[in-house]
């Protein structure tokens, strides 16, 4: 285990203490598990394994990914019968490099997949499901919306190459409603506000690996559009650590926001803010304009409003964007050298 990913465990750990003894001879299924947030969640779980529970109280982590398993297919008959303590249904097509080549492959895993971890759910007497929307059903929020609370209804078109995604994820967040209320499915749902870490893919497309793959081969970044549409970033390590304390609390049919409301930055200013930490000799950044093939209805700021999760579970991000970027730059470079 790298050294960048060995303290971002230690850092869910600590910051976990105790409650990680929930996960103590428990079955874990983690869908989309070679995903980004995937990756991340099993790091984790892994390290535990590793570092606090003997042979006897070991994790049992089932991994569901497209390339073994399509979740797409009901799910009690891949999955050896007895006991599935916790779900953690991470799979989706998030980047938007990849939705706009299959979008209805997009719709496909967040309803049938959805509904098929629903269902495996209700069959196994599931302790706690955590379901992973995204705040792109928030669509374009007007301004006095911002910072976003949960309540807002949101604005998404259903035309557009874009929808495929934010569509998709209303009707995820639909299913657990209709499971939770008539079958009593003991789920909550995610909101995620544009997390980032060092388990990203570094051709996801997405500006926080875009940049750092740039700055390591020497060539110039783009930075689309006008640069001024903002994003507030949360490193992923941070938000883990109320994923997991959600995943354990007693209370389900609920939505959180988890994301960060502090330093809500432009995308000129992270290509700024990248290229003083990381100081690279042969590579500059460039605004350009969209490309064609872009997703179209970009919001031009999104911002959450994360006081629930702090009333509830004392959500308190720790990582500055700074320190985030640097953990994954050295982690990317520590790759690559491999």
């Amino acid at each position: 285990m790298s050294e960048v990913l060995l303290q971002d465990n230690l850092h869910i750990y600590s910051s976990l203490g105790e409650k990680v003894e929930n996960l103590k001879n428990s079955t874990v299924l983690v869908t989309g598990s070679r995903g980004f947030l995937g990756k991340t969640i099993c790091s984790f779980l892994g390290f535990l394994n590793q570092k606090k529970f003997n042979k006897k109280e070991q994790i049992k982590i089932i991994e569901i990914d497209y390339q073994d398993n399509d979740i797409c297919n009901p799910l009690n008959e891949t999955i050896q019968e007895g006991r599935v303590d916790y779900i953690i249904n991470c799979a989706g097509i998030a980047s938007p490099k990849k939705y706009l080549k299959a979008p209805l492959k997009t719709l496909d895993v967040s309803y049938l997949g959805t509904k098929n971890v629903l269902e495996l759910a209700m069959l196994r007497k599931t302790k706690s499901v955590l379901m992973f929307s995204s705040s792109e059903v928030y669509g374009t929020p007007d301004k006095d919306s911002i910072p976003t609370k949960e309540e807002y209804v949101g604005s998404v078109t259903t035309f557009g190459n874009r929808s495929c995604y934010d569509i998709g994820k209303n009707v995820l967040e639909t299913l657990c409603y209709v499971y939770h209320n008539n079958y009593k499915v003991p789920v909550n749902v995610l909101r995620p506000f544009n997390l980032y870490g060092p388990l990203m893919d570094i051709n996801d497309g997405r500006i926080i690996p875009n940049i750092c793959k740039a700055m390591m081969e020497g060539k110039d970044f783009s930075v689309y559009g006008t640069g001024e549409q903002t994003r507030t970033y949360c490193y992923v390590t941070d938000a883990i650590v109320y994923f997991f304390e959600i995943l354990f609390s007693q209370k389900f049919g609920e939505i959180y926001n988890v994301g960060s409301e502090d330093e809500e930055l432009s995308a000129l200013e992270i290509a700024e803010k990248s290229y003083s930490i990381i100081k690279p000799e042969n590579s500059q950044y460039f605004i350009k304009p969209y490309p064609d093939e872009y997703p179209n209805n970009e919001p031009q700021r999104r911002c959450p409003d994360i006081s629930k999760v702090k009333r509830e579970f004392g959500y308190s991000p720790k990582y500055t964007f700074n320190k985030g970027l640097l953990s994954c730059y050295t982690f990317f470079v520590s790759i690559d050298k491999k």
